[in-house]
């Protein structure tokens, strides 16, 4: 019987994913009408895991990472569990992406999972940053005809080669889970199940029509339903695919994964995370939770002893390479295939639009981002929230397009919005812990009206309610318009 999820089903566009979709959701096998009897004994299986990758078909820094190095990474490791090895991801593979994969719709980084044979995936908060049904789109197959830059969608765009999982994204108009939940692998006689989730906090980094559509639930109670529908299939390895995090502190690690992990059947076994790009190798009451960082510049290598009489997870230990570049070639094919998309970006990518004096930090990024779009508007006071700024700093000297790309890499829409002084002062008073970048404070009269910047998503954010007593609301035009706006005005400037 061939394995569940067989890296090697090339079936083109709709027909491919609507197969993977029925064969995760039902773990369908096909096979002999009497199949041989199943080995028995222990054997040692590998999961190799990956998160955030972000399309970074590139390396992100020299010497680290990249598409081709991560794919030759990923192959040799591979290569030491001939036949029992099981290649994941944890979302956020697309989204708030270089121009090198953003520019063609983010086709190009899921053509490179498909490539690297990638056998499970499921979705994070990114995937869904342009809504589900470009989501849908790009998972299941078909050219983009709409929004920007729709000619750059390939005609011919087939979509994913394995299965996407979401246990917790849920449909509200049916109240049914966007994808399968889970999905089924069998590697040497043993079934490993896989069951995907996603941040509670999703919708706090979604415009306001692409999370309406959805209810993200709890993430352990999402994993518990599912596990108990595996373990009445006979499924004891039980894997859940986590796009959410924690944070290292010392010896320990805190955050909403370490706290959902905790609640999770004891049948879980491993954890494979992701959301927070931090570094994660610990076990929490029995289970294994690893993360990665972030941008393919290391990956997931866990090591599963399963019994195969029972299908139960014995023992599990994990490591945390590094995709470094010394000592190990990169894949040659992916290689190509990377030039080809970077070639036919490149006249956009390196143009340039402004230069720097001296470098900026991520709070001088974020303030920069404030007086951009305060001034696009025309606003009297603008509003940036850090995470709409995704570059950790921008060097001395000229900015090109992709880098302030990097920058803005969501394009959320800027509204301008008129408000009372009051309304505007509260939404400082409204931070509980946010830091938020600003412009035009400094004189603020409770009893006079203003008018206001703020990208959509800290527009619509549920903890600043003064946002929603703003009226007259337009848009501006977008958060990367204004920053190019803002370095080419004083580029022009400098030289006039």
């Amino acid at each position: 019987m061939p394995q569940l999820s067989d890296r090697r089903h090339l079936l083109p566009g709709a027909a491919a994913f609507a197969g993977a979709f029925l064969v995760a959701l039902l773990g369908l096998r096909a096979g002999a009408d009497e199949p041989p009897a199943p080995p028995s004994g222990p054997v040692e299986l590998q999961l190799l895991g990956v998160n955030d990758f972000h399309g970074h078909l590139e390396p992100p820094q020299p010497g680290l990472g990249g598409a081709a190095w991560l794919a030759a990474h990923l192959g040799r490791a591979a290569g030491s569990h001939p036949g029992r090895t099981i290649t994941v991801h944890a979302g956020d593979m697309v989204g708030a992406s270089p121009l090198v994969s953003s520019h063609f719709h983010d086709e190009p980084a899921i053509e490179a999972t498909n490539r690297m044979g990638f056998d499970v995936g499921t979705i994070g908060n990114h995937e869904l940053d342009e809504g589900g049904a470009e989501l849908m789109r790009l998972l299941r197959g078909g050219r983009r005809t709409d929004g920007p830059r729709a000619h750059a969608s390939d005609p011919s765009w087939g979509g994913v080669r394995y299965p996407y999982v979401a246990a917790n994204t849920i449909e509200r108009a049916t109240g049914n889970p966007i994808l399968p939940p889970y999905a089924v692998v069998e590697r040497q006689g043993v079934r490993v199940g896989f069951i995907g989730v996603t941040t509670e906090e999703t919708p706090g980094w979604l415009l306001p029509e692409h999370r309406r559509p959805y209810v993200f639930t709890d993430i352990s109670d999402a994993v518990n339903r599912w596990t108990a529908e595996l373990r009445s299939r006979g499924i004891e390895a039980i894997v859940v695919l986590a796009h959410s995090g924690a944070f290292r502190k010392g010896a320990t690690a805190a955050g909403e994964i370490v706290a959902e992990t905790a609640e999770m059947d004891d049948a879980v076994d491993v954890v494979v995370a992701g959301h927070t790009h931090s570094r994660l190798n610990l076990a929490v009451h029995g289970k294994l939770v690893v993360e990665s960082e972030a941008y393919g510049t290391g990956y997931d290598r866990v090591t599963m002893t399963v019994d195969r009489t029972t299908g139960d997870v014995v023992a599990k230990s994990a490591l945390l390479p590094a995709t470094v570049h010394s000592g190990i070639a990169p894949d040659a094919a992916i290689e190509r295939f990377v030039a080809g998309y970077a070639e036919r970006v490149a006249s956009i990518e390196e143009r340039v639009v402004g230069h720097r004096e001296g470098p900026l930090d991520s709070h001088g990024l974020g303030r920069l981002a404030a007086h951009a779009q305060r001034e696009l508007a025309g606003a009297d006071v603008a509003f940036v929230n850090p995470g709409n700024t995704r570059r950790p700093r921008l060097d001395a000297g000229p900015v090109t397009y992709a880098e302030a790309f990097l920058v803005h890499a969501y394009e959320h829409p800027v509204v301008r919005m008129r408000m009372r002084g009051r309304d505007v002062l509260a939404v400082m008073d409204q931070r509980k812990g946010v830091r938020l970048f600003a412009s035009g404070l400094d004189a603020v009269e409770p009893g006079r009206t203003y008018t206001v910047a703020v990208n959509g998503v800290l527009a619509a954010a549920e903890r600043f309610t003064a946002f929603d007593r703003g009226w007259d609301r337009s848009v501006a035009g977008t958060d990367l318009e204004a920053l190019v706006a803002w370095l080419s005005r004083r580029r022009s400037a400098a030289r006039g």
